[in-house]
């Protein structure tokens, strides 16, 4: 019996045998055994657009209760009657959400995909702005928005990205343009309509660097009559934020929305050194999009947008400091203390992060409609640019000595284009019956400067002669060290890493799904790519060369070049059951590309066997993945249960290790993520109660892992490596979960008030690579709570939403410290925010 088996086999197995019950038992219910399988008697069956209408009662921000559920609006997308859904006696029916995971509009109970979704309405009403709030409302991702070095992780499987060089293992995607950097995920989260969660290998319909899955974001489309909306939001601690967006017709053919954001909020951690709140932001960010259809045929969709943000940071603090390291802190700042979970830290040099970015695109749709023997072809231009620039400022010692600062800075740029062309044909070389297929071309050149600056402070000699300092050069201290402290002196020394590369992609993909039969589908894909990437390396020291010392770093330059190809394929099986319930089987293999190790500080290293190795580049990542998985409506459309069992198993999965003043990139060997994720939403019978949940099982682990860094601990043992065979990989829990009920009152034909609650469980997990048990957190729950009162036509609300209400205290990060020997330091997760929010549309 495999450790998988052995941990989760109790949990899986009563789940799975209830899903595998509703199936048949679900169906049953509604049909006769000769109709399910023999040509059932539709004709009093509805499909899901003809149905009775879903819950009418309209939310306080101008949705509908089955909106509150993560819902978008509904299109007609079967020609068969769905033959087990029946109108039920309440009328209240989940509405169908819509979404694009295979490149086309679908029921996200059709798609073979784990995929969630939800509305931007959601977001706005728990009081969560940015991004990082989806991992409470969605099982198995985990997303750290982080402003110089954004973190998305999904099953467990996430990538560093503070190496500028090692690319995500999670895409994402901004109105169908594909971004190459995780960096744009913080600054176009305004006037959303739709956010979608792709779980799992997606390489054959959005390319590299989807292997653990893909994000996508649509904003808000131009309406055709003036309509408008505001959302204007005040919180404790300090924040202030306005998101408005209007749409403007320009007679029958174009229409325009313009929106922004104007924000401003306090951090959660004070540094009492700089009176200052580190965490601190102010963004502001504005969009125009444009839709014109200048026949019947053609629609034509352009977009840009710009961003500016500024934050105080960063928010980390002092962790398990040793008594020498903090009596040295305490020298500078006598209330320097080493409790991360309180909020507070000393550092003395104003760090920063600045970004700006721009994402502009144009897309263009031609309605072929018959054609080359096929039908409903719709041939597709998607042309992008985006780019952005980052400068950042970061006091790596995190006390108020001025030992040592980093300053890193990112400029990148991408200009893309995918023709594709999206078709159905009533059959495959004449036998089955309907198939659809995306077939396409993709190109795409980046271009990217960055540099990794760690500079000498004014204390550095004052450091070097402490107890602390003697204690990180391993050497013995005595009481004299602390009798010495040398004045604070300009020394001008530093370690200066540029890095550059430019990186061209091609490729080539289609996908069909085949109806081979009433009920059975097969479902075939393939991609080839090619990648070729040249980079460009100059490390330099200056001054006395103490920092390149320290660092252990040598002055070199480098021009590697290298090319990659790639073929990912995918293979499934589709059966429906009836109209409403339907399962699933695919195959996949998904490739991460290999790249250059930008912060290197030597152009080669030793290897376990003490050889001579190539420390610039690493190997690209390979992954094939199954996934088992069922759809099902149920409960006269009442009740919609989404489950997958999964596994991937990796190939040289890349992995990142802090030095503690650089991001070292290695290939760790294999790796398997397997689980079981639950996506579950319900009207019950009570007219004024709905619900939401997610669940997500995970086990994921190193196969092999000879080679890890070793821990602090570790290396004062005098190890220089650990066997991490069989263990868990890092930000990988063991369980996520999700509960979102909410009530709605009528108080009267004008008047609604709605009540909900999030609570979200994260599971035990390790934030640092090396599994260093001081970066281990137990499980928590998060729970948030919302209110909102307003007009029952969804003209007007106020909204009034808590987050992490009981204050939860928990460490998102934690890290060995650069300086300091035998030190860490933490980073905790967002405190308790509650904030008041007016929203008014007008339509």
């Amino acid at each position: 019996m495999s450790p998988f088996d052995r941990h989760f086999g109790l949990r899986l197995a009563p789940i799975s045998l209830a899903v595998l019950l509703l199936t048949p038992f679900g169906a049953f219910a509604q049909d006769e055994l000769d109709e399910l399988f023999s040509g059932m008697d539709t004709s009093s069956a509805l499909t899901p657009n003809e149905s009775a209408p879903a819950e009418s009662t309209v939310g306080a921000a101008g949705q509908s209760d089955a909106t509150l559920e993560d819902t978008v609006a509904v299109v007609p997308l079967r020609k068969d009657p769905a033959p087990g859904m029946q109108t039920p006696p309440s009328g209240r029916v989940i509405e169908e959400i819509v979404v694009t995971a295979q490149k086309t509009e679908q029921s996200i109970q059709d798609v073979p995909v784990s995929v969630s979704a939800l509305d931007g309405e959601t977001l706005k009403q728990s009081g969560t702005f940015d991004a990082g709030g989806l991992e409470n409302l969605v099982s198995n991702v985990e997303i750290d928005i982080d402003p110089q070095a954004p973190v998305i992780g999904i099953r467990g499987f996430a990538t560093e990205t503070d190496n500028v060089g090692f690319e995500p293992a999670v895409g994402l995607v901004m109105d169908d343009l594909a971004l190459g950097r995780p960096e744009f995920i913080p600054d176009g989260l305004f006037d959303i309509e739709r956010i979608e969660v792709l779980r799992g290998s997606q390489g054959t319909l959005f390319g590299k660097n989807t292997i653990a899955g893909v994000i996508t974001f649509a904003s808000t489309e131009p309406d055709d009559a003036l309509t408008g909306n505001l959302l204007a939001s005040i919180g404790d601690p300090h924040q202030r934020r306005i998101e408005a967006g209007v749409s403007v017709p320009f007679g029958d053919a174009v229409s325009a929305r313009l929106s922004g954001v104007i924000w401003d909020k306090d951090g959660d951690v004070d540094n009492s050194t700089l009176g200052r709140t580190e965490g601190t932001l102010t963004q502001s960010a504005g969009r125009i999009k444009l839709v014109a259809r200048p026949g019947d045929r053609w629609t034509l969709r352009a977009s840009t947008q710009h961003s500016n943000t500024s934050v105080d940071y960063a928010p980390w603090q002092l962790y398990d400091a040793s008594a020498n390291a903090l009596a040295f802190a305490q020298r500078y700042d006598v209330s320097t203390e080493d409790n991360p979970r309180d909020a507070h830290t000393t550092f003395d040099v104003p760090g920063y992060v600045k970004r700006r970015s721009d994402v502009s695109r144009l897309r263009a749709d031609y309605d072929a409609g018959d054609w080359l023997g096929l039908r409903d072809v719709t041939h597709t231009a998607v042309v992008g640019h985006a780019g952005f620039d980052l400068g950042t400022i970061i006091d790596i010692d995190v006390s108020p000595a001025d030992v040592i600062v980093t300053d890193f800075g990112v400029d990148y740029a991408q200009d893309s284009i995918e023709l594709r062309t999206a078709a159905g044909a009533d059959s495959l070389f004449g036998l089955g019956h309907d198939v659809q297929l995306v077939i396409g071309l993709y190109g795409l050149r980046s271009d990217m400067d960055s540099h990794l600056d760690t500079l000498a402070g004014d204390d550095l000699l004052a450091f070097a002669a402490s107890s602390a300092g003697f204690d990180a050069l391993g050497l013995p201290s005595s009481f004299i060290n602390d009798l010495l402290q040398p004045p604070s002196l300009a020394i001008n020394d530093a370690l200066r890493r540029g890095f550059s590369q430019q990186t061209d992609s091609y490729a080539a993909f289609g996908q069909m799904t085949w109806h081979f039969t009433e009920r059975w589908s097969a479902i075939a894909g393939l991609r080839a790519g090619h990648d070729r990437k040249r980079a460009q390396f100059n490390v330099r020291s200056e001054g006395l060369g103490l920092v390149a010392q320290v660092v252990g770093a040598q002055p070199y330059e480098a021009r590697p070049e290298r090319s990659e190809s790639d073929v990912s394929p995918k293979l499934g099986l589709q059966y429906d059951w009836t109209g409403d319930i339907t399962t699933f089987a695919t195959w996949t293999r998904g490739y991460k590309g290999g790249g250059f190790n930008a912060t290197a500080e030597t152009e080669t290293t030793q290897d376990d066997q003490g050889n001579t190795v190539d420390n610039l580049q690493f190997e690209a990542e390979r992954a094939q993945s199954w996934e088992a998985g069922i759809k099902s409506r149920l409960l006269d459309g009442t009740l919609t249960v989404n489950a997958t069992l999964y596994r991937s198993d990796i190939d040289n999965l890349q992995v990142v290790d802090f030095t503690g003043f650089s991001y070292q990139v290695r290939n760790a060997a294999e790796a398997r993520l397997q689980g079981l994720e639950m996506d579950l939403r319900w009207l019950p019978p009570v007219e004024w109660l709905s619900i939401n949940a997610s669940l997500g099982i995970s086990d994921a682990k190193y196969l092999r892992y000879t080679n890890a860094p070793p821990t602090a601990q570790q290396q004062s043992d005098g190890a220089d490596s650990q066997d991490l065979s069989g263990k868990s990989l890092a930000n990988a829990p063991d369980l996520s979960a999700s509960l979102s009920p909410v009530v709605s009152i009528p108080v009267s034909s004008d008047l609604l008030v709605q009540w909900g609650v999030d609570a979200s469980y994260r599971g035990d997990q390790y934030s640092a690579t090396d599994l260093d048990p001081h970066s281990f957190q137990s499980g928590y729950w998060l729970f948030g709570s919302r209110i909102s009162i307003g007009a029952s036509d969804g003209r007007w609300a106020l909204i009034v939403a808590g987050s992490n209400l009981t204050d939860e205290r928990a460490l998102d990060l934690v890290m060995d410290h650069s300086v300091y020997s035998n030190t860490y330091i933490a980073q905790q997760i967002p405190l308790r925010s509650v904030t008041a929010s007016l929203q008014a549309s007008w339509y």
